[in-house]
C-alpha cells in the first residue's frame, strides 16, 4: 500500500511540475549562459587562462538546464493549453515567454565564447546557425504573439506596467549578438552570412524601437502609480538590459562591418560614429545599475525585499551590463573599462549563487511548482 502511495506521489509531483512549469523559468538559463560568457570576457581581459574551465562550466550548465527545462515547457502546451493560455494572456507572466528563445541565443554566444577549441569546426558552424535560426524564428514568433495579445487584452491597465515589459524587446534585440558574431567570424563573406546579417538588422530595429515605445509606458507607470509588489522589485534591473545589450550590439556590428558584409558599405567612416553611438548608450546602463541600487535599497530598508523566483531577473541584466563594459573598453581601447568588468562580474556571481541556492531549497520543499 505504502508502494502505491509513494508512486501516486511521485506522479502527482510530476504532474505538478508540468502544470506549473511557467515561462519565467527559462530566466534562470539566460542569467547562467551571462554568466559564463561574462567570465570567459573577464578571463580573456586579464589575461587569467584559470577563469575559462568555469566559463565552460557555466555555458554547459545552460545547455543542460535548456535541455531539462524544455521537456516540461513543451509537455506543458500539449496537456495543460488552458493553464499557457492563461499566462499569455497575463500582463506580466506573458512577458517571460521570450526567455525561451532567448536563452537559445545566449547559449550560442557562450559556446562560441567558450567552446571554439573544444567543438570541431565542422560541427561548430551549423550548430550555431542552428541555434541562430530557432531562437531568432522563436523571438519573432512569441514577440509577435505576446504584443499582438497585449493590444487585444483590455484587461491590462497601466498598473501593469513593469519592467518585464521590456523583455520582448530585449529579446528581438538579443538576435544581432549572435547573428553578428557569425557574421564577423564563421558566416564572414557567404551568401548565409549576408541574410544572418540582414536579419539581425532587423530585429535590431524592431528591438530599438519596441524598447523606446515600451520604455514610455513602463516609465509612465513608474511615475504615476504606486512601486510594484516585493516579488516585482527584481524587474527594476531589466532597465539595465536593453541599452547594455544595445551597446554590445554596435561593437559587434562594428565587428561585422570590418568583416564584410557583401552589401557594399564602407566601413572607416562609420566606425568613429560607431564608438560615440556606443558609448552614450553604455553611460545610461551605468546611470541605471545607479538607479537600480537606489530602489533596491528602498526596497530592503523601507519595505520586503524576500526572496522569490523573480530574483533570477537581476542575473541576465547584471550580465549584460559586465558584458557591454567589457566590449566597450575593448572597442575604445580604454582600460578603465576592465574594473568595471570584473567588478559587475563579481556582482553577478554572487547573486548567482545565492539565486541558484534559495531556488534549489524552494524545489526541494516543493514550494516551486504551485499556482500563483
Amino acid at each position: 500500500m505504502s508502494q502505491v502511495n509513494s508512486t501516486s506521489t511521485e506522479r502527482s509531483r510530476i504532474a505538478n511540475t508540468v502544470e506549473f512549469f511557467g515561462p519565467q523559468w527559462f530566466g534562470s538559463t539566460m542569467g547562467t549562459g551571462a554568466l559564463g560568457v561574462a567570465l570567459a570576457l573577464v578571463g580573456a581581459q586579464l589575461g587569467v587562462g584559470a577563469l575559462l574551465p568555469f566559463a565552460q562550466f557555466f555555458v554547459a550548465l545552460t545547455a543542460v538546464m535548456t535541455v531539462t527545462y524544455t521537456v516540461p515547457w513543451l509537455a506543458r502546451m500539449w496537456l495543460y493549453p488552458g493553464r499557457v493560455w492563461d499566462d499569455l494572456t497575463h500582463p506580466i507572466r506573458s512577458q517571460f515567454f521570450p526567455t525561451m528563445p532567448i536563452t537559445l541565443i545566449v547559449l550560442g554566444l557562450g559556446i562560441a565564447q567558450t567552446m571554439s577549441d573544444i567543438v570541431p569546426t565542422s560541427v561548430l558552424e551549423p550548430l550555431l546557425t542552428g541555434l541562430f535560426v530557432v531562437g531568432s524564428a522563436g523571438i519573432f514568433g512569441f514577440g509577435l504573439l505576446v504584443v499582438s495579445i497585449m493590444f487585444t487584452n483590455d484587461r491590462i491597465g497601466t498598473e501593469h506596467g513593469v519592467f518585464a515589459w521590456y523583455i520582448p524587446p530585449v529579446s528581438h534585440l538579443v538576435i544581432p549578438l549572435l547573428g553578428f558574431e557569425l557574421v564577423a567570424g564563421h558566416l564572414a563573406g557567404t551568401m548565409m552570412g549576408q541574410l544572418v546579417f540582414l536579419l539581425s538588422m532587423i530585429a535590431l530595429g524592431i528591438g530599438s524601437f519596441m524598447f523606446l515605445f515600451f520604455g514610455s509606458i513602463v516609465l509612465h507607470r513608474y511615475a504615476y502609480e504606486s512601486l510594484p509588489r516585493e516579488k516585482l522589485a527584481p524587474t527594476f534591473v531589466i532597465g539595465l538590459a536593453p541599452t547594455a545589450v544595445l551597446t554590445i550590439a554596435v561593437v559587434k556590428l562594428a565587428h561585422a562591418l570590418e568583416a564584410g558584409t557583401g552589401l557594399g558599405l564602407a566601413t572607416e567612416p562609420l566606425i568613429p560614429g560607431l564608438k560615440l553611438v556606443a558609448l552614450v548608450l553604455w553611460g545610461f546602463s551605468a546611470w541605471w545599475f545607479v538607479l537600480t541600487a537606489a530602489l533596491v535599497t528602498h526596497y530592503v530598508t523601507r519595505r520586503t525585499h524576500p526572496f522569490f523566483f523573480t530574483w533570477w531577473a537581476y542575473t541576465f541584466p547584471l550580465g549584460a551590463f559586465a558584458l557591454s563594459a567589457g566590449s566597450l573598453g575593448s572597442f575604445l581601447g580604454i582600460s578603465a573599462f576592465v574594473p568595471v568588468l570584473v567588478a559587475v562580474t563579481g556582482l553577478l556571481t554572487a547573486v548567482w549563487l545565492v539565486t541558484a541556492v534559495l531556488t534549489t531549497r524552494m524545489v526541494v520543499r516543493g514550494h516551486a511548482f504551485t499556482p500563483e
